[in-house]
């Protein structure tokens, strides 16, 4: 099987469908011999945060000297990028030679998704490269997510808000139960700020297991200066004070880092050699592509998925905080249709000065159309685009180099617009 053919057999998988349970992704991984049982991992969940806490962890170990594998989701720029050993990308070899080894078992029995292949792909690889340690980031929930067969040493809830309910379930308490899930007898589930209803069910889950929580409260960390390429942050790590520089510039970061401050305590109470300047040039040098990403100046275009309330609400006070004028806000917004638009269009149109909406190519997007409609009935006024490309060939000529342009509301906008600037092809 070669690269096109590995591709197209992924691509005939179904991508939208999800179907909680894990007996698919057994029979794929019994097929390539079991390799999640061949590396340890810490599994992180939760609403928002988790991938940049699956980054900063990832890039940490990596300058601490170990061979670290990461598996996140989705893809920002190719669905290599999810799996990542020691910053390099699943090679397209590896891939192909994966798919074909797993092929049979992908034709019998119930048809797996795709997410369910890359995970069993994901974990194939890593088991060939010989890892330490793998970061893996939960796709969805996590009780019955795909990622919920590996051997963890850490598990890590970063917060839980409504998102997906129509899987998850209506109620935080619902969501929580599923995110929950990851928690395993004898290892340490550490968890960020979780509100009173959220955190019961998790520490119930906790001691029906035997887990052992632990929570972030005595790891102290501020933010004290930002520009448009670094945030600066005065911490606590082992009950010594270090100053850090992080390119992940959102002020939600200053939670997902004192996560990461605390699993790294945990992991050298464990016996990981991990030492402060292994912390300090990991977090400098970390990347995670659609996040409060800069991605040009002069006007300043910032890419950012916010693709639920809870982000939507986070990034407009990042925007606030960080651009004086509103007349020089600008949003270019577009949602996948399972999203709350309502609630993300009352969070973010009152701070922005002008807000375009479109639509990304991906069959789940809201119809650029209908969320006019909505932003409408809420006396919004806009201008709607029906695909990304439309909306920035005439969005960019308009900005004044003072401007800033903030692409977000879903990661298949942020995708799209990101690939479309970085090859260049809209002109301010």
């Amino acid at each position: 099987m070669n690269v096109a053919e590995a591709r197209a057999l992924l691509d005939r998988l179904p991508r939208y469908e999800v179907k909680p349970g894990l007996e698919r992704v057994r029979r794929l991984l019994e097929a390539l011999g079991h390799p999640e049982r061949s590396f340890p991992a810490i599994h992180v969940a939760g609403t928002n945060g988790k991938g940049s806490v699956v980054s900063m962890l990832a890039s940490v170990l990596k300058q601490a000297g170990l061979r670290v594998g990461r598996y996140t989701s989705p893809q920002v720029i190719d669905f290599r990028d999810r799996i990542v050993v020691d910053g390099v990308w699943i090679p397209e070899e590896a891939l192909a030679e994966g798919v074909s080894r797993m092929q049979h078992a992908v034709a019998e029995g119930e048809t797996p998704s795709q997410f369910e292949a890359i995970t069993a792909l994901a974990f194939g690889h890593f088991a060939c490269c010989d890892l330490d340690l793998a970061v893996v980031e939960v796709g969805l929930g996590g009780r019955f997510d795909a990622t919920n067969v590996v051997q963890p040493i850490l598990t890590i809830l970063t917060n839980i808000a409504l998102d997906h309910q129509w899987l998850l379930g209506e109620t935080i308490e619902q969501i929580a139960w599923e995110k929950a899930g990851i928690a395993k007898a004898g290892i340490p589930l550490l968890h960020g700020r979780l509100e009173a209803p959220a955190r019961d069910v998790v520490l119930d889950e906790c001691e029906a297991v035997g887990a052992e929580p632990m929570i972030t409260d005595r790891t102290d960390v501020e933010r004290v200066g930002i520009d448009w390429d670094s945030a600066r942050y005065r911490a606590t790590l082992s009950g010594r004070e270090i100053e850090l520089g992080l390119p992940l510039l959102g002020g939600y970061q200053e939670e997902n880092l004192r996560i990461v401050l605390r699993a790294v305590e945990i992991l050298r109470g464990q016996g990981l050699r991990v030492m402060d300047e292994a912390v300090v040039e990991g977090l400098r040098d970390v990347r995670w592509p659609g996040r409060f990403e800069v991605l040009r100046r002069n006007p300043t275009i910032v890419l950012e998925g916010a693709h639920n309330v809870d982000g939507a609400r986070r990034l407009a006070a990042d925007i606030a905080s960080r651009v004086p004028e509103r007349v020089r806000r600008h949003l270019l917004f577009g949602v996948l249709e399972d999203k709350d638009a309502d609630g993300m269009l009352d969070a973010l149109a009152p701070v922005f000065g002008r807000l375009a909406l479109c639509e990304s190519s991906s069959p789940r997007a809201l119809p650029a159309a209908q969320l006019q409609e909505r932003a409408e009935a809420r006396g919004l006024e806009t201008t709607w685009y029906h695909s990304v490309d439309e909306a920035l060939a005439e969005v960019l000529p308009s900005l004044d180099e003072d401007d800033v342009l903030v692409v977000a509301g879903s990661l298949t906008v942020v995708a799209e617009a990101r690939q479309g600037l970085m090859e260049g092809r809209w002109k301010r």
